[in-house]
């Protein structure tokens, strides 16, 4: 007969296998998720892209066209900024007063900046040390501080809308969208003061510097091209024909021509910045809204709020995938490298 004594020892015997036995399920766990990504092998670049009704950013392997996830964020995801060593994404939320940012390693808000009401667009000095804020229920433009994620200046512009940083960090160019007083502010960024205004006659949408700075590219509603500026002069120079709708329009570092997203068509035009003529087009899905393009100016992302997706264009031969993501997507950043 067993005794209280052994059935005491068996007991304890069995519990400390089973304990032993959790604790090395857990460690093998563990390793097996540590060589899921074997030493040397750099996680995806990814893109992310800000679903504006569904109130997420879809985050998607830039290579494979993967969806590896989706961030909640503040409402009405507008503006989209992505530091220069791809670790933190910012995001305003049009329907809210504030700014998400997103750390890249764990894809999810690791921050939330009060900045004032509907801010729209966002942009990032070349330093990646200010970022500037256009808070449209508000008629300012926030400076934040992106060391201590605080807003540490305003300046005053009429419904500003988006907003671009001169490649030298001296000026930022806002679209200025006041009925009445529609325009191209000015911004000092030394004094972070408006210096002038450039008077339009219609409502701006869209405006970028060249890589090099030196021409200022911009789209208008109900205008079906986009309008070239020298940025020394303040004079628009020329104008480069697209179909109905031009919206987005960049032409980034080591990009062989600039891009301009046709809303009208749905398709990613082409242009030559040394001609500012038309190259050739290549079609994309509906109502195609911003466009962005890897550090190697070889592949073009647009996003299309019209069907819910995401086109991935590879510039060289023209050919495409795409891929479904949230509800209107509307801006979009890719990482310049893999951050691990």
């Amino acid at each position: 007969m067993m005794t209280m004594q052994n059935r005491r020892k068996r007991a304890y015997l069995w519990l400390s296998a089973v304990l032993i036995g959790g604790l090395s399920i857990g460690v093998a766990a563990l390793a097996c998720a540590q060589m899921a990504r074997p030493a040397g092998v750099k996680a995806p670049t990814k893109s992310y892209v800000g679903n504006f009704k569904d109130n997420t950013v879809s985050v998607i392997d830039a290579g494979s066209g993967t969806v590896l996830g989706t961030v909640p964020v503040s409402a009405g995801p507008h503006g989209m900024a992505i530091t220069r060593d791809g670790r933190r994404v910012y995001v305003s939320g049009d329907g809210s007063s504030s700014v998400d940012v997103i750390d890249t390693a764990t894809d999810k808000v690791m921050k939330t900046i009060s900045v004032g009401k509907a801010p729209n667009g966002i942009a990032l000095t070349p330093d990646d040390r200010l970022l500037l804020v256009t808070v449209y229920g508000e008629d300012r433009v926030a400076f934040v501080d992106t060391a201590t994620e605080a807003v540490i200046a305003t300046a005053d512009v009429p419904k500003p809308h988006t907003v671009a940083i001169s490649p030298d960090g001296r000026v930022a160019y806002v679209a200025q969208q006041e009925p009445g007083h529609f325009g191209l502010a000015l911004i000092d960024m030394a004094t972070r003061r408006v210096t002038r205004t450039v008077p339009l006659d219609k409502t701006p949408r869209d405006g970028e510097f060249g890589f090099d700075g030196g021409m200022f590219y911009f789209t208008q509603a109900g205008v079906s091209s986009v309008q070239v500026m020298d940025p020394a002069s303040g004079k628009i120079v020329a104008q480069i024909p697209t179909g109905v709708s031009p919206h987005f329009v960049g032409y980034p570092r080591n990009a062989t021509f600039g891009i301009v997203v046709v809303q009208g068509p749905g398709e990613l035009l082409l242009f030559d910045p040394t001609t500012n003529m038309p190259v050739r087009s290549v079609a994309v899905g509906k109502q195609p809204h911003w466009a962005t393009m890897s550090a190697d100016g070889k592949t073009a992302y647009v996003t299309n709020e019209g069907s819910n997706d995401f086109t991935i264009v590879d510039l060289a031969s023209g050919s495409t995938r795409t891929i479904a993501v949230g509800n209107a997507p509307r801006k979009v950043v890719v990482q310049p490298i893999a951050a691990n």
